[in-house]
């Protein structure tokens, strides 16, 4: 192969770049799946055709990219060892492999900073259209709960807290990048309403992923030295008690959903029987799993032996049982390490 000219290869790269901020922009929108599908793919064709040239490949050989590719590789052995492998397979070609190529795209295309920078902005404004569709949604539609409902895009409240939280710790950088006072105050005025509308999609699931990622950024934060722990966490929870309480007192399906916090232990015993009906299922095929694919854990085949004998009516609300009861304990493994090494190395 021909050595790729400098300028064909920053053109290339530059095509890359903007298709990424494509990804991105239509990831979590109900239109545009076949724009996405193209992007991805042609992003690796192109990814694959400069890869002889790529000075950075040892990007791709740090523990939490080898923990992705063990992850992957997994993943492919639990559609081989399925109770269905064609029905796996075809399960496998969606997420799994689109995550798969993308990866090593954006790990080495997008390690340039300007590109890491000009991604935030492009989430920050994903971000901000996500939560302008919840309000207005919410506001027009007469929603119980804040959530997306348009053709543009809809999701389901504790999904819609999913992306919120996806994006947020990445739009929090900017707060570092931007000098200007003025700029850090709209950032923070945009927050304010992004972690309301969190609350207003009353998705406690959401709460709590949101109060994790703010006690990891706030232990990053003191390690630099600049910041003390316990000022930010007291920061933290006198921001989150005023937001609650403005939400509680003046939004009513915030109180009814925060009022039924307590007479929904019913919910966490009907969890602990779906809990119970995977971990029997697991203890049959605990290696390897049951196969890749939402679907199976509704199919009764693993539950026969079991002293369930029939699937559960819902999932098992819990990701490590579900990777468990998927993909075994090969793939529990490099899941956890793969959490862990990734929050270290932050």
């Amino acid at each position: 192969m021909e050595a790729v000219p400098k300028t064909k290869y920053e053109i290339i790269d530059t095509i890359i770049e903007y298709g990424v901020y494509v990804y991105i922009f239509f990831i979590f929108l109900s239109k545009g799946e076949g724009i996405i599908t193209i992007v991805i793919f042609m992003n690796f064709g192109l990814w694959l055709f400069t890869l002889k040239y790529r000075k950075n490949l040892y990007i791709l050989k740090d523990p939490v990219s080898k923990l992705c590719w063990i992850y992957a590789g997994v993943t492919l052995l639990s559609v081989i060892f399925s109770i269905d492998p064609m029905y796996s397979l075809d399960d496998f070609k969606g997420e799994p492999l689109k995550l798969a190529i993308l990866f090593p795209v954006i790990a080495t295309v997008m390690s340039n900073k300007k590109r890491l920078e000009r991604a935030l902005y492009v989430m920050l404004i994903s971000l901000i259209l996500m939560v302008s569709i919840g309000y207005y949604s919410y506001i027009f539609s007469d929603l119980p709960f804040l959530k997306p409902d348009t053709v543009l895009m809809h999701a389901w409240h504790n999904r819609f807290a999913g992306y919120i939280n996806t994006f947020i710790p990445f739009v929090f950088i900017l707060f570092f990048i931007w000098k200007k006072p003025a700029l850090k105050a709209v950032l923070f005025a945009t927050l304010v309403l992004i972690v309301f509308a969190l609350v207003l999609s009353t998705s406690r699931g959401g709460y709590l992923a949101f109060f994790v990622i703010a006690v990891v950024w706030s232990l990053y934060l003191s390690r630099t030295g600049k910041y003390n722990f316990k000022k930010l966490m007291s920061s933290l929870i006198l921001i989150v008690l005023i937001i609650g309480a403005f939400s509680y007192l003046y939004f009513p399906d915030v109180t009814v959903r925060m009022n039924t916090l307590s007479t929904d232990v019913y919910t966490l015993n009907e969890r602990t029987e779906l809990w119970g009906a995977a971990i029997e299922a697991i203890t049959d095929k605990p290696v390897f799993g049951w196969g890749y694919g939402d679907e199976i854990f509704f199919w009764d085949a693993p539950f026969v032996n079991t002293s369930y004998k029939t699937a559960p009516p819902k999932g098992p609300h819990n990701q490590f049982l579900t990777v468990l009861f998927h993909q075994g304990i090969t793939g529990l493994v490099p899941y956890v390490l793969l959490i862990i090494v990734t929050i270290i190395t932050f």
